[in-house]
């Protein structure tokens, strides 16, 4: 059963997509620098986006700069995971370049807000989904003050969308508490660690297989499932 091994090995090692939400200030891209320090097989998607980009930013580092025109064509033909509109400027997930990653045994990890992780759990449902979370809401509401003091109103945006997003914390797969970068990093790798054979992360591994090896009129509603 199964003449070519190597393929089998190689999709067997499809890597996995982590998608991380979680309030402003909470330190999601802290924790996910620290993580991919540590850990080589771990890439952040990298966005595309059609707002204007700045002197220092590289493309394809920061973000891929496209313009309005090829961001809603690529909208329309569904080349994005996830896509939403912040201050007029389109950002969105490539899909292409999270399968091209995930074929190469790469854990891709991809920041996104609650509605996004809804829009990539729809699309990729063994996409696994973490939610973080500050010890207390007056930590977090300090580190929002803190970083936007003398802008009321943006202190204020931000706090009314953190308690939307906390209230749907409980659809993701899991939620982490961030009281110290060292031991959420941590916990973060036993998550993604844990999670390698988990059913939903074996899922394309298992839609090969069964389309290599079973012989069956049931294939095709079984993959369908």
């Amino acid at each position: 059963m199964g003449k070519d091994k190597e393929y089998f090995e190689k999709i067997a090692e499809y890597g996995q997509l982590i998608v991380i939400s979680g309030p402003s200030g909470v330190g999601k891209r802290t924790i996910i620098k620290e993580y991919m320090k540590q850990h080589e097989s771990a890439v952040k998607c990298v966005s595309v986006t059609t707002r204007a980009q700045k002197p220092e930013e590289v493309d394809g580092r920061e973000h891929y700069f496209v313009s309005q025109f090829e961001f809603e064509r690529m909208v329309r033909s569904q080349q994005l995971l996830e896509y939403e509109y912040y201050n007029r400027n389109g950002y969105g997930t490539p899909r292409k370049a999270v399968e091209e990653q995930r074929k190469q045994g790469k854990n891709v990890i991809v920041i996104a807000d609650v509605t996004g992780a809804m829009r990539i759990r729809a699309r990729c449902p063994e996409a696994t989904l973490i939610f973080i979370l500050s010890p207390t809401w007056e930590a977090l509401e300090t580190r929002i003050r803190e970083r936007h003091a003398g802008n009321d109103e943006k202190i204020e945006e931000l706090l009314s969308i953190a308690q939307e997003e906390i209230l749907c914390a409980e659809q993701y797969d899991y939620i982490l508490i961030n009281d110290s970068v060292e031991k959420t990093v941590r916990r973060l790798g036993q998550i993604i660690h844990g999670n390698r054979y988990s059913k939903n992360s074996m899922k394309t591994f298992m839609q090969s297989y069964i389309k290599s090896e079973i012989q069956s009129d049931l294939v095709d509603e079984i993959l369908s499932l």
